[in-house]
């Protein structure tokens, strides 16, 4: 029989090898005695061992850590359909591409993104890795994914509670093509924080709109600024705004019509 074991986890194999027990030096694991039977036998059970610290190595090099079941299953050839994160998530990328002006927007796409970026980033400097199986991918890479956001980037609880949430639409992903069978993210948690935003009194709103700036595009900024004040457009849906947005209505006066670009619903302002 042979022993593998990794990090405190065992497996045992029969090498289909015999020989007499009174011939086996059991602390050494070899055989004893000169003889040609003897030999034949050590010289396999060193070329076993050989092969399976070749098989560590070579597993150590691709994914930067190593299991006892990895060690058996490649002694045995048993190979199996190993779908890489970032494989999939790149696959993810181009189908939400696809999405940016029918339901997604630009802008998110972008985040996705940058979120991948740092996915790949974190994988080199915590693991030394370019890549890692989807399968092996467990709670405590989760957990460092998200230490790494928020001290190689400083991010907020609100930031780092977003990119998770990207990173997660990945993982719901392969759960739902069958590539793995265990959330990583089970045990996981992470909230986001009430923001008080703050808001302009009626005062400071008045101030702002008496105010002559010196030059012509800092009015023109601050006029845009106290429309979005009284409309509650957001700053992309005033950029994407045009004369066709204005239209008179059932009352006779005139209104905005658009779509928010974030939420895609309809939106009607009367001026």
């Amino acid at each position: 029989m042979m022993r593998i074991t990794v990090d405190g986890e065992m497996e045992q194999l029969n090498t289909k090898l015999t020989i007499d027990p009174k011939l086996w030096d059991v602390k050494a694991g070899r055989g004893i005695g000169r003889s040609a039977k003897v030999q034949e036998l050590n010289s396999r059970l060193n070329d076993i061992q050989v092969i399976l610290k070749d098989h560590y190595y070579d597993i150590q090099r691709r994914h930067g850590y190593v299991t006892v079941e990895q060690v058996r299953n490649a002694y045995m050839g048993i190979t199996q359909r190993e779908e890489s994160l970032l494989k999939l998530y790149e696959q993810h990328l181009e189908d939400t591409k696809k999405l940016v002006g029918l339901s997604k927007a630009d802008p998110t796409y972008k985040k996705y993104e940058r979120m991948y970026r740092r996915v790949i980033e974190f994988m080199k400097k915590k693991y030394n890795i370019t890549d890692i199986p989807l399968r092996e991918i467990k709670l405590s890479f989760i957990t460092d994914l998200e230490f790494f956001l928020r001290t190689e980037y400083k991010y907020s609880q609100n930031t780092t509670y977003k990119c998770m949430k990207f990173f997660k639409q990945v993982i719901n992903k392969a759960i739902r093509a069958g590539l793995i069978y265990v959330d990583p993210f089970n045990g996981y948690k992470i909230s986001t924080e009430r923001v008080d935003r703050g808001f302009l009194t009626e005062d400071e709103l008045e101030k702002m709109m008496s105010k002559n700036f010196a030059s012509a595009r800092l009015n023109q900024v601050r006029d845009i600024f106290i429309f979005a004040c009284f409309t509650g457009l957001a700053y992309i849906d005033l950029a994407h705004l045009r004369v066709d947005n204005i239209q008179k209505m059932f009352d006779g006066r005139w209104w905005i019509v658009t779509h928010r670009q974030k939420t895609n619903t309809k939106v009607m302002v009367p001026l």
